[in-house]
């Protein structure tokens, strides 16, 4: 079993279709499993928190060389064989497994295998097989007659591991698709276009809701190039990814199709100099690209100062990040920053499909050493994202009452200034309008205090929102979305005080009032004759109402009142004139 090596990697800013300059960001660390033998691509790919990540181990050798699948835990370090039989649940032996896909949680894994050898039998001789981490049992896709597997064609999963996507080759060459809901148990085909034979190794992709799937293929077995295209599973339209910006389609081939989660971006890579408005350094050379389905434009990613090919890209599972290899190394791409960062592992060379973590933090790639005999598998982190921190998003306050706090922090140090403007409406008060951190502070809460205004109109229990706009110069936090706080707003309820009149004979004096359902009250009573004081609290029912009697009092003139929720009620007073025993 390998242990995953820990290596310090260098950071560089590479630069991307524009001119930056650099700018400070968590450095790069990676872990790198050696596999200590040549193989092939091993088809990683990663769980949501980067701790998890499956991949294929293809020993080379004489005869048939074993594919086996396994899932590595990045922080233990163990290492669980996938491919185990359905029959007797041991793992399979000699297997041919291809092309693993996981979900966001780690626990399940899609791959395609002999079925004889995972204990199976089917007409094609092959199957896709599901593999549940939690459970450790397989279970295969049911087989689908002359709709033979194709496990050289990696099927694909939801984030959250209900849908399964995979394709299918007929004994005559026919290429489908389909779709199989793992909780309710269906296999259905889908209608898509251009799905003929499509390039071994590609990846199918499938959107957490199972509405939307990314491929490649040809429009027939013998015609056209290799597409790109989504296909809309609730609407039956196949939508062509791969377009100029004039909507003209490429007629070079596409390959390396991956998807976001929600299925609004797709990433791949073409020798096609008009895919987007910026081409590619060098003249025919392939280049990654990420096009925005929501807003129709296609965008070059790939470093244009490399004289390389740019292949095999990954975009991250909420769409902002695209990874693709160019030349020997592994590069980020952010498409909200524009700017590239580059992943150097000393000594060791990057290859094949970079996949992502759900947010983009950990990125899994391909490695061997520079004689291409020793294969490694590296997971990289890139650091924590810029963004803020609120302590809580919820409030709850009641009008005229007392105020609630909430803080923030940076998530990591900024290379300028960050500003945070903080807006609401006229229903709140804010004691402070802007917070400033930077390099030295960016760690050290700042409390803001805020207070819902008496307005005096009956509203009943409403909300208003307090937003946080980030500016800076720092490119990584310029780009940071406001957050917001929600506080829940309640009318606000003066309590009162009610005495038995305004004189009393007696050392014990019953109060009465009313104050919000629920609050606590402070009853406070001061005798402004002797100087004596008393601080007591009770409670409201469910009606608001409250009762409390006070002891101890002696002649004078007493002043009462009540607090409660930051409010206080009027000023009482009662002449307290004991009768006099004989």
């Amino acid at each position: 079993m390998s242990t995953p090596v820990k290596a310090a990697v260098a950071l560089l800013l590479a630069a991307s279709a524009f001119a930056h300059p650099a700018y400070a960001v968590p450095d790069i660390t990676t872990q790198t499993i050696p596999f200590n033998f040549y193989a092939q691509e091993a088809y990683a790919t990663l769980s949501a928190d980067g701790r998890y990540v499956a991949f294929k181990i293809e020993q080379r050798g004489s005869g048939n060389y074993p594919k086996n699948i396994y899932i590595q835990d990045l922080v233990t370090g163990q290492r669980t064989q996938a491919n185990i039989r359905v029959s007797d649940g041991q793992p399979s032996l000699g297997t041919g497994c291809d092309i693993p896909a996981m979900s966001a949680d780690g626990r399940y894994v899609v791959f395609g295998c002999r079925a004889s050898d995972m204990g199976t039998t089917t007409l094609g001789g092959s199957a896709y097989f599901v593999y549940d981490k939690q459970t450790n049992s397989t279970q295969m896709i049911p087989d689908l007659g002359d709709d033979r597997a194709a496990p050289g064609h990696g099927a694909g999963i939801s984030s959250d591991g209900r849908f399964v996507v995979f394709r299918t080759q007929t004994q005559s060459g026919v290429y489908k698709i389909f779709v199989r809901d793992m909780v309710n148990k269906t296999t259905t085909q889908v209608n898509a276009q251009n799905l003929t034979a499509p390039p071994g190794g590609t990846r199918l992709s499938i959107s957490t809701d199972g509405r939307y799937i990314a491929y490649v293929g040809k429009p027939t077995l013998n015609g056209g190039v290799v597409n790109a295209s989504v296909f809309d599973r609730v609407t039956g339209v196949t939508e062509a990814v791969d377009v100029h910006p004039d909507g003209s389609r490429t007629t070079a081939m596409v390959s390396q199709l991956t998807m976001s989660d929600d299925g609004s971006v797709v990433a791949f890579s073409v020798i096609d100099p008009a895919m987007a408005s910026t081409a590619p350094l060098v003249k025919g050379a392939p280049g990654a690209y990420a096009r925005d389905r929501k807003t129709g434009k296609t965008e070059l990613v790939s470093a244009t100062d490399v004289a390389a090919n740019a292949i095999t890209t990954g975009v991250s599972g909420n769409g902002r990040y695209i990874g693709y290899l160019q030349g020997i190394n592994t590069y980020v791409y952010d498409r909200q920053t524009k700017l590239s960062r580059k992943i150097v592992v000393s000594s060791l060379n990057a290859f094949g499909s970079p996949r992502f973590s759900t947010n983009g933090r950990y990125v899994a790639f391909s490695t061997q050493n520079t004689g291409g005999n020793m294969q490694s598998l590296t997971v990289a982190d890139m650091g924590v994202e810029a963004g803020v921190n609120l302590s809580t998003t919820t409030l709850a306050l009641m009008e005229g009452g007392s105020a609630g706090t909430y803080s923030l922090v940076l998530t990591r140090a900024p290379d300028a200034s960050v500003k945070i403007a903080l807006g609401t409406n006229a229903q709140l008060s804010l004691a402070r309008s802007e917070l400033t951190f930077t390099a030295d502070n960016w760690s050290t809460p700042q409390v803001v205090s805020v207070q819902a205004v008496a307005d005096g109109i009956t509203e009943g229990t409403h909300s208003a929102t307090i937003t946080h706009t980030v500016t800076s110069s720092d490119p990584y936090y310029a780009v940071v979305k406001p957050a917001s706080v929600t506080s829940s707003i309640s009318d606000g309820i003066t309590p009162t005080v009610i005495t038995p009149g305004a004189v009393w004979h007696r050392s014990d004096l019953p109060l009465t009032g009313t104050a919000a359902p629920g609050a606590t009250v402070l009853l406070t009573a001061v005798n402004r004759t002797t100087g004596w004081t008393s601080a007591v609290s009770t409670v409201a029912d469910a009606q608001g109402n409250w009762n409390y009697t006070l002891t101890g009092f002696t002649d004078g003139v007493v002043d009462l009142d009540a607090q409660a929720n930051g409010l206080k009620s009027v000023v009482q007073s009662v002449t307290i004139a004991l009768e006099v025993t004989q």
